[in-house]
């Protein structure tokens, strides 16, 4: 798990952009589906037909990034970003555009006690023209911070875009073994979730699935002097209490902990109400769906590059097939 985790975290999707990558992604999963297809807004979409309720697996695929907007006359790139990014967390990082071109980040010199924005950043591409900036990056192409990824210890993994990737490689994980058992479920990459869960609303409404499980992230609070989150690396998945954007039907909550407790995994509880997830979206489509969230406990979400404890990863798995065969119509 950790090497595909590891892949998928290295590919390039910043929101937007998943079309892209989504392909061979889609492909890996030949052997087993009934279909596959990428939708109109770019959501990855795997299916299998089979027995019992219908359930989905939400994931989004999408990432954080920046976009050009401008190009200076010496080659310089003015850009806007694609999602939550502070221009101070920016200066001096690497980005690395979805043509694979490669730049860093500049700022322009400024009075210590004036506020910073983005729009005193630029990207150095190492060129001296417009002409050259523009033939390696035209205006509108989009980038990510480019974070290496590195294994921390035994078990911890840290690296750009685990916030969702990882929660991307389990829900594939649960797909594959819920389809080896004969039972009806969908997978859903979903697309632009960190810029208002688009593709998970658009989805959703086409699927109608009986159950939707949503595999996200949710910030640890176990680092020192971390606001205040009750969730810990390495203590199991956590079950999605309420958000932001949803509180999680009590029937789908007792499902989840009932099928912890019959697997005898540890499992934390999210409440998390300045977060936003894909479910938020999810849960109000036509009538209204059942929707769950599975989160895996991360440090620094939010930031560049975040960590990750691999079992709660493999324990969300284990959980998240347990729960769709738990769930009745």
């Amino acid at each position: 798990m950790k090497n595909i985790i590891k892949q998928w975290s290295e590919m390039v999707i910043p929101a937007g952009s998943e079309a892209a990558h989504l392909p061979s992604v889609l492909a890996t999963f030949k052997d087993i589906a009934d279909s596959t297809e990428i939708d109109r807004l770019g959501n990855g979409i795997v299916r299998k037909n089979g027995v019992g309720p219908h359930v989905a697996l939400v994931a989004h695929i999408d990432e954080p990034g920046i976009m050009v907007n401008h190009i200076e006359e010496n080659g310089f790139l003015r850009f806007l970003t694609i999602g939550s990014l502070e221009a101070k967390q920016l200066i001096g990082q690497h980005v690395r555009f979805t043509n694979q071109t490669r730049g860093i980040i500049g700022c322009e010199m400024k009075d210590a006690n004036t506020s910073l924005s983005v729009d005193d950043l630029y990207i150095d591409l190492g060129v001296d023209s417009a002409e050259e900036a523009y033939h390696l990056a035209p205006i509108g192409i989009s980038a990510v911070l480019d974070v290496p990824f590195a294994e921390l210890g035994e078990h911890r993994l840290s690296g750009r875009a685990l916030d969702n990737r990882a929660g991307c490689v389990a829900a594939a994980d649960a797909f594959r073994q819920l389809a080896d058992e004969g039972r009806q479920v969908t997978l859903v990459f979903s697309a632009q979730s960190v810029v208002g869960a688009r593709g998970a609303k658009t989805a959703a409404f086409a699927l109608q699935p009986d159950l939707v499980l949503v595999i996200d992230s949710a910030p640890a609070g176990d680092m020192p002097k971390a606001k205040r989150m009750d969730l810990r690396l390495g203590h199991g998945p956590a079950l999605k209490i309420m958000d932001g954007t949803v509180i999680t039907p009590l029937r789908v909550k007792n499902v989840l902990q009932d099928a912890a407790e019959t697997l005898g995994i540890n499992i934390q509880h999210e409440v998390w109400p300045g977060g936003q997830s894909d479910a938020g979206q999810i849960h109000l489509s036509q009538a209204g769906l059942m929707v769950g969230g599975l989160s895996i406990p991360t440090r620094y979400t939010g930031q560049l590059s975040q960590v990750i404890d691999v079992r709660d990863v493999e324990s969300l798995v284990k959980w998240a097939v347990a729960a769709a065969n738990q769930w009745k119509a």
